[in-house]
């Protein structure tokens, strides 16, 4: 693996995926608009025992061998708010969303993203339960049942993936 790889922990909340990260005290935060079906994709292939209680995503932006999806930066979402992805699993392409939560762990919006799902390692829990007088906070909540979500399709930008978030 690459010198410098992160690990999140995503486990299902209402039908979406979520995780924790004391590090960057992001709680419950959700994989939206196209991401939750493309982790339940790759869980799907990686016949990950359990996913639905958590599993290991291992990412970085820097290529590594065991990758199992590479993410490719399509554009910066019109409303200024995330960068949208595109990824091919088992045949499916997927396009998808990541929230500006993509900065607790890029400086940069990164051109690649390369990801690996694992089963959860034994004695670690997904959830973070942040005590009285934390501030856990969250860009992203999972949607509510029966709630939709549509989104507005906006042309790639020819001139790459913007450099800073601001």
């Amino acid at each position: 693996m690459p010198a410098h790889t992160l690990t999140l922990y995503p486990y299902l909340l209402r039908d979406t995926w979520v995780f924790d990260d004391e590090r960057t005290n992001l709680h419950e935060e959700a994989f939206v608009l196209g991401a939750t079906e493309a982790l339940s994709k790759l869980v799907e292939i990686k016949e990950i025992p359990r996913a639905s209680k958590g599993f290991a995503l291992t990412f970085s932006g820097d290529g590594f061998d065991e990758h199992d999806a590479e993410l490719l930066w399509l554009r910066a979402d019109p409303s200024g708010t995330g960068n949208w992805y595109a990824t091919t699993l088992a045949d499916e392409q997927f396009e998808l969303w990541l929230c500006p939560a993509l900065f607790c762990y890029f400086d940069v919006t990164p051109p690649r993203i390369y990801v690996k799902a694992e089963p959860l390692p034994a004695g670690i829990s997904p959830h973070w339960k942040p005590k009285p007088g934390d501030e856990a906070r969250r860009f992203v909540e999972a949607p509510q049942q029966g709630r939709d979500h549509d989104h507005d399709e906006a042309e790639p930008d020819a001139e790459g993936p913007p450099r800073s978030r601001a």
